[in-house]
């Protein structure tokens, strides 16, 4: 299957190479009409580009596809930064459902669609650029800042700096710009890049302007159908200096995953008193997870424009998604009979053969009873329910006033919230009597449990034993109050173009508020048959096609969630309090000023910048400690606990460079220099200490004495505007990053409810590497070819590489993207297939998570049947490909997860 997939995409880029060949050769063979001369920039954002000056008076005006490539084309042209964008119509014409859907698409992004802690889900929610992290690039909105929330429980406890895409619907935005180099105006903490999102404003639109978007949503594998709408209204005065713009959205959808996960690995160094080290896997479950998203929310914006000297904005927007969830997972307890049964000689030995293969335990089987006729553990199940969510709304004000034909001002003041939440936990975990034997094979697992009765809904099967429940409430808010001032002055020389300085300030906070429940019947029923799966059991089990294509597992029982929080409020129901070890503060000041030249000659042959930004970060960060210094934060959970504080500061001066030479009229040679820097997640500074008792694991917190990460950025490229919307480019890369944060692993002896009598856990915390670096190539060719058809692809090669040789997570060498369109006036059609190589995700319960390649084909249909009135169809993920996690070696699984195929079909109304 592996070199299937290989000789696949060699294919694919030998039909692409041989393509570009012939179009390249004779550029003017698909063309309409003349090649347009690019549009100056506004604000000097770049000179004219030295476009063709041809007498345009026969052009022939396209709209639809093409349009949004050629309009898309011109931004990226005149752009000072090396940039990438993709305009609205683009969005609308793509098969993207959010706006990481539509950022993927483009030369060098990758898309994520989950992070290290949560596995892959159906809908994408980050992405990274050219190879580094997610956690290191910036996401702006209308160019300042942008708050969040996550909705997955370990995703809010882990509080990174990341965005969550899935918040943000694609029709939300009216254009996308992803800047891979940097300048001394832009916000500072983009190592890899900065995102772009711009609000649509209703003095860009006609008048009353007006769409509505009517689908109906279904997912194959959790075989139901939900509905989707958006709508947009737009007006303004006959002059055109005052408009309001109204949008809004309602979707819904319906997700499933099934997969077989694989949670954590120990290293024992004397296994079955061999003398031998082996590694072996703690829990291997049969998971099935379940979830209905709902997202709501829109956009205001008032403009007014009496003239062009003077122009402000107000506009706001709010989304919201409700992410109630239920995880379900049945699992082999390999770490249990591993530390309990598997000493030969012993009297509770149970171990039988067994198979090591490069020091992993690749097989293995424990019978049902020890060498002293006891039974053993070898399942436990968990039922998890989560009531979640995750928000974010901005206000922002912005005026533009220029007093003079030279001097620009201008300025901004905003506030964003975002908030992630659990607004409920519960959880029900019990465990059986039983063998277990496993066998690795392929992407997974066979797991077997000798002496359990074969029908989960009989009596003998569900009386088991009670384990723990447990669970709580998480609120994570995040939010900024900012404000930013710019002055430019603009001169006539040939060299200096202008002048322009300014100044940003912002205050952060970041929490995380955990409160969680103790409960007597824990106390009671831990380790008894008092109470167990059948009491709250209600006839449910797994579907029938449950892991089917990934492994072969029987169905099994699942608990009531209505019988859970039944059971819960007896013997004095469910007792919250604050729980102090899982919680955490961040407060972020900074005050950044900037000075920045423009630069060019009267011709247009060539323009740049040059300029210097100095950032000052001040930093208070909060946590909580069982051996804090006074006692000050104690609760039923922690009896010594006392808080933490930590003040420190720190500059940064970031230097910037950028260079666009026009070496023929549509030939430009880019160059670009910049220092840059991206602070550390908030829960890397003061993140929560928490553990699993089942797979013996634990996040240690955060290092509130860590430092950015830092690197120098370089960049020089060349963009061939060949023909009209066409474009090929090729740009080379190299990020010397002088430190990261990369994290380190400890076994501690902790003490917890489950372990009284303490235990040992593998603890994973945050600390600042060595550094390493970032190099690689982007070519990107987008050519219409004949009648309608036209093809667009890009390819990045990105080699990224710690100090010590070891790995920088995020990176992914090999990534591609292929859309072919086709388009006239009666249809309108894309298929996009989108590509990236394995890469490490990250640390998750102290064991390396790398996803396997991936790739993923979408599609979409529009059919105009009037002017104003269209049929859509659109279809994610049409292979049905599946993702696979591995832990370093690909031969030894991490997770392997089937979310579906995913089909919208539906109308639009637009006037």
């Amino acid at each position: 299957m592996v070199t299937f997939q290989a000789k696949k995409h060699r294919a694919m880029f030998a039909c692409t190479a041989s393509a570009l060949a012939l179009t390249m050769a004779a550029p003017a063979f698909a063309q309409t009409a003349p090649v347009a001369a690019a549009a100056p920039a506004d604000g000097g954002s770049g000179q004219t580009a030295g476009a063709d000056p041809q007498d345009q008076s026969n052009d022939i005006v396209v709209s639809g596809i093409r349009a949004s490539i050629q309009a898309s084309l011109d931004t990226k042209r005149n752009n000072d930064m090396l940039s990438e964008v993709v305009t609205a119509q683009d969005i609308g014409k793509f098969p993207d459902k959010n706006v990481a859907d539509s950022l993927g698409r483009l030369t060098g992004v990758n898309v994520v669609t989950g992070s290290a802690n949560a596995g892959g889900f159906g809908e994408n929610q980050s992405v990274s650029i050219r190879g580094t992290d997610p956690t290191l690039n910036l996401t702006l909105l209308d160019g300042h800042s942008v708050a969040t929330g996550d909705w997955f429980v370990l995703d809010q406890t882990s509080g990174g700096r990341s965005f969550d895409f899935s918040l943000l619907p694609s029709e939300i935005v009216g254009k996308l710009e992803v800047f891979k180099s940097s300048e001394a105006d832009l916000v500072e903490g983009g190592i890899g890049g900065t995102i772009n999102l711009s609000s649509r404003k209703p003095l860009d639109l006609p008048a009353n302007s007006f769409s509505l978007t009517a689908q109906a949503n279904y997912n194959d594998l959790a075989d139901k159908v939900k509905p989707q709408v958006s709508g947009l209204y737009s007006w303004k005065n006959q002059d055109g200096t005052f408009g309001i713009l109204l949008a809004g959205f309602y979707q819904e959808r319906e997700f499933r995953r099934d997969g077989q996960e694989f949670l954590g690995y120990t290293t024992y160094n004397n296994f079955a008193g061999t003398g031998q080290t082996v590694t072996a896997p703690n829990l291997i479950g049969a998971a099935y997870f379940s979830q209905k998203r709902v997202r709501k929310g829109g956009t205001a914006a008032l403009q007014y424009k009496p003239n062009d000297q003077f122009e402000v904005t107000l506009n706001g927007i709010y989304t919201r998604m409700d992410a109630n969830n239920v995880n379900r997972n049945s699992m082999a307890w390999i770490s249990r009979v591993i530390g309990n049964n598997s000493t030969p000689g012993s009297p509770t030995n149970a171990l039988g053969q067994y198979t090591v293969t490069n020091g992993y335990l690749t097989a293995a089987s424990w019978s049902q009873l020890d060498a002293s006729g006891n039974p053993i553990q070898g399942r436990v199940q968990d039922d998890i329910f989560r009531d979640a969510y995750s928000s974010t709304w901005v206000i922002n004000l912005e005026t533009t006033w220029k007093p003079t034909d030279r001097l620009t001002l201008s300025g901004e003041v905003g506030y964003t919230k975002g908030e992630g939440a659990t607004k409920d936990t519960y959880a029900w975990e019990t465990y059986w009597d039983t063998g277990v034997n496993y066998a690795l094979a392929g992407k997974g697992a066979t797991v077997n449990y000798p002496g359990l009765p074969t029908d989960p809904k009989s009596a003998a099967y569900l009386n088991n034993y009670y384990s723990w429940s447990w669970g709580g409430r998480i609120v994570s808010p995040d939010k900024e109050t900012y404000v930013r001032a710019d002055a430019e002055y603009k001169f006539d020389g040939d060299f200096l173009k202008s002048i322009k300085i300014g100044g940003r300030y912002t205050d952060h906070t970041r929490e995380l508020n955990y409160t969680a429940y103790a409960w007597a019947g824990n106390g009671l029923y831990s380790g008894t048959k008092g109470v167990g799966l059948g009491t709250v059991y209600a006839g449910g089990t797994t579907p029938d096609n449950f892991l089917d294509g990934l492994v072969d597992f029987p169905p099994y029982s699942i608990a009531d969630k209505d019988k859970v929080l039944a059971e819960l409020a007896t013997n004095g129901g469910r007792q919250f309090a604050f729980y102090p070890q899982a919680s955490f503060s961040v407060k972020e000041k900074t005050e950044a000023v900037y000075a920045m030249a423009k630069l060019g000659s009267q011709d247009g042959s060539w323009r740049g910048n040059i300029g210097v930004r100095a950032v000052h970060t001040d930093l208070n960060t909060l946590q909580y400690s069982p051996n804090a210094l006074v006692a000050n934060a104690t609760s039923i959970f922690c009896g010594t606990c006392g808080t933490v504080e930590v003040k420190r500061s720190y500059w940064d001066i970031l230097p910037s460079a950028n260079l666009t030479f026009n070496a023929m009229p549509n030939l430009l040679l880019r160059a670009s220099v910049a220092k840059t820097m991206t602070r550390p997640g908030y829960a890397q500074l003061a993140g929560a200490f928490t553990v699993s008792d089942l797979a013996l694991t634990g996040n240690a917190g955060g290092n509130p004495y860590l430092d950015p990460t830092r690197a120098w950025q370089f960049n020089l490229a060349a963009e061939y505007y060949y023909a009209k919307e066409a474009l090929f480019s090729v740009n080379l890369f190299y990020l010397d990053i002088d430190s990261y944060i990369t994290s380190t692993t400890t076994t501690r002896f902790l003490i917890t409810q489950q372990h009284p009598a303490g235990a040992n856990f593998l603890i994973t915390g945050p600390v600042n590497g060595r550094g390493g670096t970032n190099k690689g190539v982007e070519v990107n060719w987008q050519q219409p070819i004949y009648g309608g058809f036209g093809l667009m692809a890009n390819y990045t090669y990105a080699d990224a590489k710690a100090a010590d040789g070891g790995v920088i997570d995020g990176n992914s060498k090999h990534t591609f993207n292929v859309t072919a369109y086709y388009e006239n006036s009666l249809i309108s059609t894309r298929f996009a297939y989108t590509f990236r190589s394995k890469f490490r995700s990250g640390i998750d319960r102290s064991t390396p998570m790398w996803q396997a390649d991936f790739g993923t084909l979408d599609g979409s249909l529009t059919i105009n049947l009037t002017k104003n009135f269209a049929l859509t169809a659109d279809a994610q993920n049409l292979f049905n490909h599946k993702l696979y996690y591995f832990v370093g070696d690909p031969s030894i699984p991490r997770a392997y997860y089937n979310n579906g195929r995913t089909f919208w079909v539906g109308g639009k109304v637009h006037f």
